[in-house]
């Protein structure tokens, strides 16, 4: 099997100590397993970014062995899941990481752009396989498990943050590498009505829930999380609010939560 096209997504990330711009994980992770998936069948691979071409981000990809990054200059408040689709029309395969690490990172792009293209979408992605007639994806499941998805091409795929996909910078394939930016043809301003007002705020301490401690034992304590048991109490359905409120009052002082 050859496939005739690959192409892989990549965003500006954000250092999660210093929030200094660099790649993204998730992103790396899929443009990693779309390399090596090229080079294992022969095929052809464009390494995708929609937004300014001098972002200091951009060289970090160079350096994990992108030989080129196609950059798309896309117009402020411009809707790029519709130049993307353009670029991406004739691409067989279609990598993304899970979700982007600067601005409303949703993880929609991926969705968003299979519908436009009209191809199926598989998330979750560990591992690719070729096939005839398509590629065969082992995908993460909770709990430790796997399954392995048989897919039909073209499609896009979602490569899991878990994959087990090495990262190698290389500081000589960052100065070799090449960064090219190209005109969107197809912008399209994104509605008044979908636009949204973002505030920045401080963040806000979540209030704590009250709760009685327990003397439990090391052993009790144990299978408390391994079993369930009944933790008691008493549900009062009858008599007036004043009776009810005062067994809540009862409680509330023999845990102690209160001092009245």
């Amino acid at each position: 099997m050859c496939m005739l096209s690959i192409a892989t997504l990549v965003s500006a990330g954000l250092h999660p100590v210093s929030g200094e711009p660099r790649h993204c994980r998730n992103d790396s992770l899929a443009m990693t397993l779309g390399l090596q998936l090229a080079e294992s069948i022969g095929a052809e691979i464009k390494v995708l970014h929609a937004g300014d071409e001098n972002n200091p981000a951009l060289p970090n990809y160079l350096a994990l062995n992108a030989k080129k990054i196609d950059v798309i200059s896309v117009a402020s408040g411009a809707n790029i899941v519709d130049s993307l689709a353009t670029n991406l029309a004739n691409t067989e395969l279609i990598l993304t990481g899970t979700r982007a690490e600067d601005g409303e990172d949703s993880g929609l792009l991926p969705y968003l752009l299979a519908a436009k293209l009209n191809i199926p979408l598989v998330a979750n992605a560990l591992a690719i396989k070729p096939i005839e007639n398509g590629i065969e994806i082992l995908q993460f499941l909770p709990k430790g498990k796997r399954r392995s998805v048989t897919v039909k091409l073209p499609a896009v795929v979602v490569v899991h943050p878990l994959a087990p996909i090495e990262l190698r910078f290389a500081f000589a394939q960052q100065v070799s590498g090449q960064i090219v930016a190209h005109t969107a043809q197809n912008q399209s301003k994104t509605s008044s009505s979908k636009q949204i007002q973002w505030q920045i705020q401080a963040a806000i301490n979540k209030p704590k829930k009250l709760k009685a401690q327990e003397n439990k034992s090391g052993h009790e304590r144990m299978l408390a999380y391994i079993a369930s048991e009944n933790k008691g109490g008493a549900v009062v359905n009858e008599g007036s609010s004043v009776e009810k409120a005062q067994v809540i009052l009862s409680y509330l002082r023999e845990h102690h939560l209160i001092n009245f």
